[in-house]
């Protein structure tokens, strides 16, 4: 059974461990994602639920320092089973963190179905989550109107 995501201090910050395949991980945090980790109280060397995690790699919170296919890494993430739950505040929190971000297109149906498959399908409609195209759609769409 793989060892939980949990959180490291390192260098400014903190870092997300994680299983991916057979070989535990060290990701690099965007200051967007350490916020609402220690906006929900996590800490060095706190268990973070593996929804969260997967869910942070997936948007890009979470990366790999030499890079990663956060898709490709999201589905090789171990530590489903077992480890901290998390509650409706983080689920809540998380589903608001989602939402404001544009997620990269290649890993957006897979972000999409993260959400439909855990609870925060709950707490936000995976049609909601917008992808960086949208954003340019939206962009030339206020362009063609001046």
């Amino acid at each position: 059974m793989a060892t939980s995501p949990f959180l490291a201090r390192g260098g400014d910050g903190l870092k997300l461990l994680a299983a991916v395949g057979t070989t535990r991980r060290e990701f690099d945090l965007s200051d967007r994602a350490e916020g609402l980790l220690r906006e929900l109280g996590y800490e060095s060397p706190d268990v973070v639920p593996w929804v969260t995690a997967k869910a942070l790699v997936l948007a890009g919170g979470a990366t790999l320092p030499e890079g990663n296919d956060a898709r490709t890494t999201a589905w090789n993430l171990g530590g489903a089973d077992g480890g901290r739950r998390a509650t409706d505040e983080e689920l809540r929190e998380l589903a608001a963190y989602l939402r404001g971000l544009r997620i990269e297109d290649r890993t957006l149906d897979t972000l999409r179905e993260h959400v439909r498959k855990t609870r925060l399908s709950e707490f936000v409609d995976p049609g909601d989550l917008r992808g960086r195209s949208d954003r340019m759609t939206t962009l030339n769409n206020i362009a063609k109107d001046l």
